[in-house]
């Protein structure tokens, strides 16, 4: 009888592991792993293997190593990893993307996301090894692997020329990918002179005027931002009503004759109190019936989620400004009814991201 209670429990255990207790598992290898298939992609990126299988789709695993020109062995490694990470799928020895990666990694994409893997990579990635002591300090400690003595890491980057370039590359992208969701589900048609705070190399405010002819728009950021969004401006032949004003949001005024203060991925960046302070301002700036707009990735209310707010929060302690992370819809919506907003509304947006509202 031992025997067989003995099989028994084999059979349990491995029917346990295998099947009951299988994802959890695999999920437990992903979080263990993570800096290991993270370079695996990151790797895979640099030699542009997405983009390469979206034009030969099906090659072997020696015709991609002649394609990258690297030896056959560590070309298997890289394509073990991106296959058992779901970026490429293997029949008999061919090898072609996955829908998510022809989507997000090949360059044929106007959806792909490689310049934020270039981002993460090049930025984010060595200074995030210090987290826990971020934690402990309740400051962005990881920030002493750039030169420079700015307290933030957008200061920093303009001693490194490259690096500021691969960030504003990804910012781009992240902008251009998910604001679209703005001129899709948010309606501008009520507004005159729309200002984009900390709005970048003007793609905001480019592709609302587009849509809105009747919107006038300036982005408000640094100096070194502005000549770059004006640099856009131009290209897109928009200097009739979209402009750069130089700026400090929370030093200096904003500008005169706005009905709209628009805030996209702006308010993760900054402490509750400074977001606060923040739209009390707006309150004080705008006239009756201007609105302040905050857009970005939110966190659920109850704080247990979404994975994109368990990754994003972290970057803005350790590295961006040790102020930062992304908070829930009832906080943003606390604090602008405590500005003085008398109408506060959310609307719920696709890939985490929402909109909050606040009417003057």
């Amino acid at each position: 009888m031992s025997k067989v209670a003995d099989m028994v429990a084999i059979l349990g255990n491995k029917f346990f592991e295998r099947v009951l207790f299988k994802k959890q598992i695999e999920k437990l290898y992903l979080i263990m792993g993570g800096a290991i298939f993270f370079e695996t992609l990151s790797a895979a990126v640099e030699f542009d293997l997405f983009s390469l299988l979206s034009e030969k789709p099906g090659l072997t695993a020696t015709q991609i190593a002649d394609h990258l020109q690297i030896d056959h062995k560590p070309t298997r490694i890289l394509l073990l990893g991106c296959t058992a990470l779901g970026l490429l799928k293997k029949s008999k020895q061919s090898y072609r993307n996955t829908r998510l990666a022809e989507i997000a990694l090949s360059r044929k994409s106007p959806r792909n996301i490689l310049a934020v893997v270039r981002w993460q990579h090049h930025i984010n990635y060595k200074p995030m090894h210090s987290f826990y002591d971020a934690i402990k300090a309740n400051a962005n400690v990881g920030i002493k692997e750039f030169d420079g003595v700015e307290p933030y890491l957008y200061g920093r980057l303009t001693h490194h020329p490259e690096l500021e370039q691969i960030f504003q590359d990804a910012m781009e992208d992240i902008s251009i990918q998910s604001n679209v969701q703005l001129t899709r589900f948010v309606d501008f048609a009520p507004y005159k002179y729309l200002v984009d705070v900390g709005g970048g190399n003007a793609t905001n405010i480019i592709a609302l005027a587009k849509k809105y002819p009747q919107l006038s728009a300036a982005v408000f950021d640094s100096p070194s931002v502005c000549d770059i969004a004006r640099k856009n401006i131009d290209k897109a032949g928009m200097q009739a009503r979209l402009g750069a004003v130089a700026g400090d949001c929370f030093s200096d005024e904003f500008p005169d004759g706005v009905d709209c203060l628009l805030f996209c991925h702006f308010f993760t960046i900054w402490s509750e109190e400074r977001n606060r302070w923040l739209l009390k301002k707006c309150f004080e700036s705008l006239p009756s019936g201007g609105t302040a707009i905050i857009f970005n990735m939110m966190q659920n209310d109850n704080e247990d989620g979404p994975l994109s707010a368990a990754m994003g929060s972290p970057y803005f302690l350790t590295l961006a400004t040790g102020e930062g992370m992304l908070y829930t819809w009832q906080e943003y919506e606390a604090w602008m009814r405590d500005a003085g907003f008398k109408e506060v509304k959310k609307q719920v947006l696709i890939r985490d991201h929402g909109v909050i509202i606040g009417i003057k």
